[in-house]
């Protein structure tokens, strides 16, 4: 038959398609923005002909104007996802919700287990072969046509022709009902300063050459509104919102580094304005995949550096995540969370980035000694791989237990961190002898992080040290030599130990400062270079650095002593000192080269001396006194 004929016949006014449904059946109804309004609106006016609907969704974003409509017990919504409007509504009881990873949404249906009677959804008009597109959300509506007794579409010119595995064919739909309205919208919440601050944080850790999945909270979409920066990013997402599109009109998303589905943008869903919509529509770049492509671990394991951020609730200090429900209140679900963390695990060079503000709006603390009575874990401590605050980050995989705790309290709010540490020793995760960064004084400066390059063009990430990295910078120290050692302490010395590594480390950032060259990753990252200031009884700190041999001669030491000095000055401090041994000429050289001039003295083999910030120079400026002779050039 002609599928023009087929679709005259199959077209019907909402109410009559609406009553074939029966009562005491389940239904599913279409998702995010591309819920079909007008059969809602219909299905609500019918609550007196059916009875006990059980209506399924994955995700609503304008659940308040359904259940407005929602007057008896006719209409009972479930949802899987709980968006930010349904809130209320699940908390009062109001709409069920279901506990699930996306992911296991279509097995369910085509088992039988969440067997539907029929599927609610809405469409584009036909192309010339009789295809409709499902438009803006396909994340489970394919396997719900599929699977559903009826299926009931209403035909919408506003829903956009989407490209991907959208299509639905005219055979697989029972009645059409066209009627044409504006999609639903779908706008974010915006950022304040405290979370600007914490994506701030997360965005530094997206690499070139990234695909990024970014959860539906606050502080992953704006983490999405700072990678202007970057370049050569990919998507594979489950939601598509707006805040993509800057990056891909600017040409920072273009796929060409993707793995798979290489220089096409994937999600499952579009979430957002008309916008979004234009964007989206019959556009090549942008491929709609139902959530058994987008959501396979497999699949986005696949994505090298898949790089994903999601938004958590709380965090206790062993590292469990609560993302979803505290104490039987639902502020999310499960979602996409658990499905892109395992899928960024298994990717070459992956990261999964979980994301908190360090406090409630209350002031009270989201990093806890444990999760708060009724926490829901989302995030086992064995599947957490970094955690991100408006303090920093710290990556927990492969941290003892010990190690994670103080990384966390790092990352707390300076209110809570003494507190924290005493939770921490009373659960013995670490032991009473522990150091910890002085309080209020100890607060990270990422203001002096600066990335430099060396002589050879390699470049040294250099940064303020932080008390995880104790075991760090102890494995440095033991790789040098013993010159080497001799050179940086004054005198040999065999052993590291750790009390000497914590003081090295837990500091006040103010009369002490140390500085880390680090390469390699954020993950795995190696100290080859160590700096640091301490402010004694005089007004000059005295400084001190080193190097690992395979650096030197590269420009490295001269780096550092640039960094120290411009905190240095940044703090309002005269000049500095340092006492270095008289052979070690190629220090000698970088503090005489600094720009300042250079007082001092030398006895016995040991040259003491001062740099004034005061007494800048462009020739170096050396006046040394040497013990019993007058002073002289060097």
């Amino acid at each position: 038959m002609d599928w023009k004929r087929l679709y005259r016949q199959r077209r019907v006014e909402a109410e009559e398609a609406l009553l074939q449904l029966r009562s005491g059946s389940r239904i599913f109804l279409g998702s995010g923005c591309g819920a079909p309004r007008h059969l809602q609106r219909v299905l609500a006016s019918l609550d007196d002909r059916l009875h006990d609907i059980e209506v399924l969704q994955v995700l609503s974003v304008a659940q308040e104007e359904f259940l407005r409509l929602c007057r008896s017990d006719s209409l009972r919504p479930t949802q899987v996802f709980v968006a930010a409007s349904q809130r209320e509504e699940v908390s009062l009881g109001q709409t069920d919700y279901t506990p699930l990873k996306l992911s296991d949404v279509p097995e369910l249906l085509a088992s039988g287990r969440w067997a539907i009677d029929a599927a609610i959804i809405q469409v584009s008009p036909p192309d010339q072969h009789g295809y409709f597109s499902l438009g803006v959300a396909v994340d489970v509506v394919t396997e719900a046509v599929r699977q559903a007794r009826v299926v009931i579409a209403q035909v919408n010119q506003f829903m956009p022709r989407t490209l991907g595995r959208s299509f639905v064919h005219l055979n697989q739909i029972t009645h059409l009902v066209e009627y044409d309205e504006p999609l639903i919208t779908y706008h974010g919440t915006e950022a304040g300063e405290l979370q600007a601050r914490v994506a701030a944080h997360a965005a530094r850790l997206v690499p070139d050459g990234a695909t990024i999945h970014c959860g539906l909270g606050v502080l992953p979409q704006t983490v999405l509104r700072l990678l202007g920066d970057k370049k050569n990013l990919g998507v594979h997402t489950n939601a598509l919102t707006e805040a993509y599109l800057d990056l891909a009109e600017a040409g920072v998303i273009t796929g060409a580094a993707k793995t798979i589905y290489p220089d096409r943008m994937v999600a499952s869903l579009c979430l957002g304005g008309e916008r979004l919509i234009n964007f989206v529509a019959d556009n090549p770049q942008v491929e709609l995949l139902p959530v058994t492509i987008t959501n396979d671990p497999a699949v986005i394991g696949r994505n090298h550096r898949m790089t994903c951020l999601h938004e958590a609730l709380e965090i206790d200090l062993t590292g469990q995540v609560c993302g979803g429900a505290i104490g039987g209140r639902v502020f999310a679900g499960l979602g996409a969370m658990h499905d892109f963390s395992r899928g960024a695990a298994h990717s070459p060079g992956g990261a999964d980035i979980v994301m908190l503000t360090s406090t409630r709006p209350n002031g009270s603390s989201r990093i806890m000694a444990s999760l708060s009575p009724g926490a829901e874990v989302d995030m086992a401590r064995s599947e957490v791989r970094t955690v991100v605050t408006e303090y920093g980050a710290a990556h927990l995989h492969g941290l003892s237990l010990r190690e994670r705790a103080l990384a966390l309290i790092d990352l707390a709010h300076p209110n809570h961190r003494d507190g924290l540490l005493t939770a921490a020793r009373q659960q013995k995760l670490i032991t009473d002898s522990q150091i910890l960064t002085p309080l209020f004084t100890g607060i990270y400066p990422a203001e002096f992080e600066r990335t430099v390059k060396l002589k050879d063009g390699s470049e040294v990430f250099i940064r303020p040290v932080k008390p995880t990295d104790e075991r760090l910078v102890q494995q440095f120290f033991y790789g040098m030599s013993d010159r080497e050692v001799y050179y940086r302490f004054l005198h040999g010395l065999k052993s590291f130990p750790k009390k000497d590594m914590q003081m090295m480390v837990n500091i006040d950032y103010h009369r002490q400062m140390a500085l880390l060259a680090i390469t390699g990753d954020f993950e795995s990252p190696r100290v080859v270079g160590v700096g640091r200031y301490v402010l004694g009884e005089g007004e000059m700190p005295e400084v001190d650095f080193a190097v690992s041999s395979d650096f030197q001669g590269k420009g490295l030491g001269r780096a550092i002593m640039n960094a120290l000095v411009d905190i240095a000055k940044q703090r309002g401090l005269p000049g500095v000192s340092a006492v270095i041994m008289s052979d070690n000429l190629a220090s000698l050289h970088i503090f005489y080269n600094l720009g300042y001039a250079v007082t001092g003295t030398v006895d016995r083999g040991v040259t003491e001396i001062q740099v004034h910030f005061d007494r800048p120079v462009t020739e170096p400026t050396v006046e040394l006194k040497y013990e019993g002779k007058e002073p002289r050039q060097p």
